[in-house]
């Protein structure tokens, strides 16, 4: 029987609390600093936290408003972030769009360093909210608050890899590929709202950029931070393509708005390092026979032979390289890139341009004279034996044969006769007689232009 009094037991639970809290103390025990010129270590968990990286400091940003509110709610932080979820549910529901960024706020003050809330709201902001709207610049404000919401999540997690990559495909997928992307283009640099004075946002694009330029920086953090923290969203092979096809939209970009000068050149020649001197030497990780090797997309046969240890294995590896290859559209993208960089091929983009531009201003001879001119230059370069894969590339060849129906239709409203041979003929023949949708969407074209005509 126990013969301790009740005063007797609680002085023997507290010393065995006390007892019990040392080692607890000692091993959490914070880093001191440094003492004469050297940093003094901490304790054991301390140091545990430092090197993987597990420390509030070592993830990101702290928010001290954040971490007082976990601390006042103690144990009960879960059952807050769930009614948050379901409050903030109803009020998407109800379209209730401000009650739902405030909740949306305590829900990110809640759960910090829980990607999966950054990347599902900030997402939610720049496609379903801003849909919402009617008014471009009112959709555009909304899809700077989820691209905005991102960009915080970066700060609160800089080693998140796959937040780094959500935040630059909202700035390159949304911004440049929307219904609205010529406007949100516009925009990213010349901002609609009055407190900017007609400059961008300094909180998503300080330095006043193009946005595929800014969305090319936020790829190549993420990539950097795959090599620790590997991403699940691509296969690695598409994922580090990502800052390469963020150039490749910039110059394509500039040329569907009419810019064909150095500007233009200069970026598809950037595009074409980019791709081969970049992303193409890239590392790949791959297993040829039980055996992983480490492969890029750029490599030759005499690479892939002195990678390979026997011929079965060159054989495996040619293989998967090609592999590769086709699942990125390698190939395809590298012969465009060396194409668009050659100053006969900005020339015929110009002329083509300005072809339409002459049209539409009833300037026919010399719409036909900058089409005929046009044709030319892509009849020579899909001819020469580098460039044959153009020939299927959708883009270009629409614009080729939109260059063709307005040099062609000036001939019929002059009611003269068409010449035998001209250039593109075999590329136009083949194509009016093969592909019907390509067909259809230069026909859409051609109207659009005889509206502007009238």
């Amino acid at each position: 029987m126990n013969k301790m009094t009740s005063q007797q037991r609680k002085l023997v639970y507290l010393v065995g609390m006390i007892l019990l809290l040392i080692p607890v103390i000692i091993l959490g025990q914070p880093s001191g600093g440094m003492v004469d010129g050297k940093a003094r270590p901490g304790g054991w968990l301390t140091e545990l936290r430092s090197k993987h990286d597990l420390g509030e400091n070592d993830l990101g940003a702290v928010d001290a408003s954040g971490a007082a509110i976990n601390l006042v709610l103690l144990g009960m932080r879960g059952v807050a972030v769930n009614l948050l979820w379901i409050e903030l549910d109803k009020q998407r529901d109800m379209k209730r769009w401000y009650e739902m960024e405030a909740t949306t706020e305590s829900i990110v003050r809640l759960q910090p360093h829980y990607e999966k809330v950054w990347d599902m709201n900030g997402w939610n902001l720049a496609y379903n909210t801003s849909a919402e709207w009617d008014a471009v610049p009112d959709r555009y404000r909304w899809v700077k608050k989820g691209a905005k919401l991102l960009m915080r999540g970066v700060q609160r997690n800089q080693q998140a890899t796959e937040l780094y990559y959500r935040t630059a495909k909202v700035l390159d997928h949304k911004i440049g590929l929307a219904d609205e992307s010529a406007d949100y283009r516009k925009y990213f640099v010349n901002d609609p709202a009055p407190e900017f004075k007609g400059g961008a946002d300094p909180e998503i694009n300080p330095e006043g950029k193009d946005n595929y330029l800014v969305a090319k920086v936020w790829y190549q953090d993420s990539t950097v931070r795959d090599d620790k923290r590997p991403q699940h969203i691509l296969d690695r092979s598409l994922f580090l393509s990502s800052a390469g096809h963020c150039q490749l939209s910039y110059a394509q970009a500039l040329q569907k708005e009419g810019k064909f000068g150095e500007e233009t050149r200069a970026a598809w020649e950037q595009a074409r390092r980019d791709w081969t001197e970049d992303y193409g030497r890239k590392v790949i990780h791959t297993e040829v026979s039980s055996e992983k090797f480490d492969i890029q997309l750029e490599w030759t046969d005499d690479d892939i032979k002195q990678a390979a240890k026997t011929p079965d294995d060159e054989l495996r590896l040619r293989r998967h390289v090609d592999l590769y290859q086709k699942t990125t559209n390698y190939r395809y993208w590298r012969t465009r890139a060396f194409a668009e960089s050659e100053s006969v091929t900005a020339e015929a983009h110009r002329d083509l341009y300005d072809s339409k531009m002459a049209y539409t201003n009833q300037e026919f001879e010399l719409a036909q004279t900058k089409a005929l001119s046009g044709m030319t230059g892509f009849d020579t370069l899909m001819k020469r034996p580098e460039y044959q894969e153009l020939v299927n590339e959708e883009q270009l060849v629409e614009e080729c044969l939109l260059g063709w129906r307005i040099w062609d239709d000036i001939f019929q409203l002059q009611q003269a006769k068409i010449p035998e041979d001209y250039p593109l003929k075999w590329l136009i023949q083949q194509k009016l007689t093969s592909d019907e949708t390509l067909v259809k969407s230069v026909n859409r074209q051609f109207r659009r232009l005889l509206e502007k005509n009238r």
